[in-house]
């Protein structure tokens, strides 16, 4: 389980969230002296982690969870099948332009033999 589909964030901003939240307490702490610095420093934690879970519920509306760069495993099979499925399919078509184009020529033949060039008569 990735920390993405957890908390709807990637490392990256798990990391601005706590370093913000860092600063925010080191100004508060340093803003105010006393018995009303940990009221407020507790007042930043309890900021920080409901923007933490808005962001979360926000993620999860969205369904924003993948990872970035990265697909299931599951999709990524399905789609090596497709991919195989069209390569198979192209073969096919190929295999059918040339009995059609052996077809017309042989139709051809029967039909006005005069109309094709001499190098092309077999």
């Amino acid at each position: 389980m990735s920390l993405k589909s957890s908390l709807g964030l990637d490392w990256f901003d798990l990391m601005i969230q706590v370093g913000i939240t860092g600063m925010f307490m080191v100004i508060a702490d340093s803003a105010t002296q006393g018995q009303g610095s940990d009221a407020l420093i507790a007042l930043v934690v309890a900021s920080s982690l409901g923007l933490l879970a808005w962001r979360r519920a926000r993620a999860l509306r969205r369904g924003d969870l993948t990872p970035s760069g990265s697909y299931p495993a599951d999709r990524v099979a399905e789609l090596e099948q497709r991919v195989g499925e069209l390569e198979a399919r192209e073969s096919r078509v190929l295999e059918l332009e040339e009995r059609l184009d052996f077809a017309e020529r042989l139709l051809a033949q029967q039909r006005d033999p005069s109309r094709l060039g001499a190098g092309e008569q077999r």
